[in-house]
């Protein structure tokens, strides 16, 4: 992994422990609390748990095959320094280009799912659940500006040849 500043650092545990008193006061208390309010949802929350099940599979699965590629060359420089009987100084950061799974539409498909997954919660909690609408809002403002400049990243690195017609997060879209 790359370094991370620790503003980064302490930033991010900052919001993840904001989100998570957020959601667990909203579930626990000012969302629906009794029978009555939760009457009639009984679908939208099948729905939901469904949505939000296969969303963090799929994200899940392309966060591992991007995984899998420092993985290999991982493996692989082990293998040279074994046979050239030479110590490993670092892993050597290598770039390709994912083709499994949604890899083939879009080049940030875990981002997709990661939004999908908390449309999931936000079914489940109900559309008037606050936090978890936030939650997306807020994931879709940070991380699509981030697909977008990584789409020029990879055009810039492998060429459009390469890229070819895969937009950045929403296959056909974006």
């Amino acid at each position: 992994m790359s370094p991370i500043h620790p503003l980064v650092f302490v930033s991010a545990l900052a919001w993840n422990l904001t989100n998570a008193l957020c959601l667990s006061g909203w579930l626990a208390g000012y969302g629906p609390t009794t029978v009555y309010d939760w009457a009639g949802r009984l679908y939208w929350i099948q729905a939901g748990l469904v949505i939000w099940g296969w969303a963090l599979l799929g994200n899940i699965f392309h966060d591992d095959d991007l995984r899998e590629i420092r993985r290999s060359a991982l493996r692989r420089q082990k293998e040279r320094a074994k046979k050239d009987n030479k110590p490993i100084d670092g892993v050597q950061k290598l770039y390709m280009m994912p083709k499994n799974g949604l890899f083939h539409y879009v080049l940030f498909p875990h981002y997709l799912c990661e939004w999908i997954e908390w449309l999931g919660f936000w079914m489940i909690g109900g559309w008037n659940c606050t936090p978890a609408r936030s939650f997306l809002i807020n994931e879709i403002s940070t991380m699509l500006p981030r697909a977008l400049q990584g789409r020029r990243w990879y055009i810039q690195k492998f060429g459009k040849d390469k890229v070819g017609n895969r937009k950045a997060v929403i296959p056909g879209l974006i």
